[in-house]
């Protein structure tokens, strides 16, 4: 019998692409949560039908399946199972305190600038301090631009569950997942959110994604090589991504919209997010398909300094994405004033994702001296 504990030697080291594209989300995010700036007519949501949540979700999901599989394959479940309880619970933690620094900000910032506890979804906390911060602690309550970090938390718990399917018996796995996303869509399935309606990114929806990236990275096998490196799927990916760009164009330029037929866009509308809409879904893979095989874990250009300070913010994408929470709401405090010119935006946006690498950049050297030899996904 095979033993399961063999690690294919080329994934021993850290793939660089990985934090790659997990920062490159992350400033994304932190450009689309500012409402007032051009510079978000630029990011991906604006020329396909996926944008930066998927990828932060898969890649989420890909570096547990890489870390805590072969963990689990080396020093079995019970090891494995704490280390990945842990970092669910730094997450959970991660969520917790940003709500309450957020407050703390929001509050200062609403000394002159009063509506920033509506924009913020901070209004219901002022109103019901003692039940909201219960549903904060239940995860049923997030502020504004909090819901994907929410929707980790939930995800990372449930991931005690899903590895060890994932490794002992992937096609359940996947094929579980799939029917739960199947069934959430059919008899609208949700979470229920406080006060009202429900939670942003419903997990039972986007969990297919997360199952995926875990099925990737943890499954590891030369079919991979054969998926990325087929000429057929990469045809098929690259023409759903630019029928996808050719359509969220027509969102924009109205004149291309004209072209769509009408049973087309009976058949495509709504791109739901909330519920992660097929369509979504399958753009991602496209793109996901199409950058792995564009860009080799081994490519010269991953070690060049001009994306450190990219890497290192995905490096460390808890601690960089609760910042850049804090950092858009200052933002968006600011050019609501009336500095709201193409300069201004630019320099405030460019001013926070200089900020957001300066401090992973922090994080990395800290890290470093204190725990040579560590590099957390």
């Amino acid at each position: 019998m095979k033993p399961i504990a063999i690690i294919p030697p080329a994934l021993m080291k850290r793939d660089l692409r990985i934090d790659l594209f997990r920062g490159l989300s992350l400033w994304w995010i932190f450009i689309n949560h500012i409402p007032e700036s051009y510079l978000n007519r630029f990011t991906p949501k604006n020329f396909g039908f996926s944008d930066a949540a998927e990828i932060l979700v898969f890649l989420s999901g890909l570096a547990s399946g890489i870390v805590y599989g072969d963990l689990f394959r080396r020093s079995g479940f019970g090891v494995a199972s704490l280390r990945m309880l842990r970092r669910s619970c730094e997450i959970y933690v991660a969520q917790i305190l940003t709500v309450v620094v957020l407050l703390a900000e929001v509050s200062y910032i609403a000394t002159w600038q009063p509506d920033m506890f509506d924009h913020a979804n901070l209004a219901i906390l002022l109103q019901h301090p003692g039940e909201t911060l219960l549903q904060v602690a239940m995860l049923r309550y997030s502020p504004v631009n909090l819901d994907p970090l929410l929707l980790m938390v939930i995800l990372h718990f449930a991931l005690i569950l899903i590895l060890p399917l994932a490794i002992g018996a992937w096609p359940l796995a996947l094929t579980g997942s799939v029917a739960l996303y199947v069934l959430a869509h059919l008899f609208d399935w949700y979470i229920p959110a406080y006060p009202r309606g429900q939670l942003y990114f419903n997990p039972l929806n986007w969990q297919l994604l997360f199952v995926i990236g875990i099925w990737w990275g943890a499954d590891r096998g030369d079919w991979q090589l054969a998926v990325i490196n087929s000429r057929a799927l990469a045809v098929l990916a690259a023409s759903f991504v630019l029928f996808s760009f050719v359509i969220t164009l027509g969102w924009q330029i109205h004149a291309i919209e004209d072209y769509v037929p009408g049973w087309l866009s009976r058949l495509i509308y709504p791109v739901d997010k909330t519920n992660l809409d097929i369509l979504r879904l399958l753009h991602f893979a496209a793109l996901a398909l199409l950058c792995w095989r564009l860009l080799p874990s081994n490519a010269a250009i991953l070690k060049t300094r001009a994306l450190l300070p990219l890497i290192r913010c995905g490096e460390y994408s808890l601690a960089i994405y609760c910042i850049g929470v804090l950092l858009s709401s200052a933002a968006h405090a600011v050019l609501s004033l009336g500095w709201n010119g193409l300069a201004s935006q630019t320099v405030i946006t460019l001013a926070g994702l200089g900020l957001m690498s300066a401090m992973a950049m922090l994080l990395a050297v800290i890290d470093r001296g204190v725990h040579p030899n560590l590099r957390p996904l």
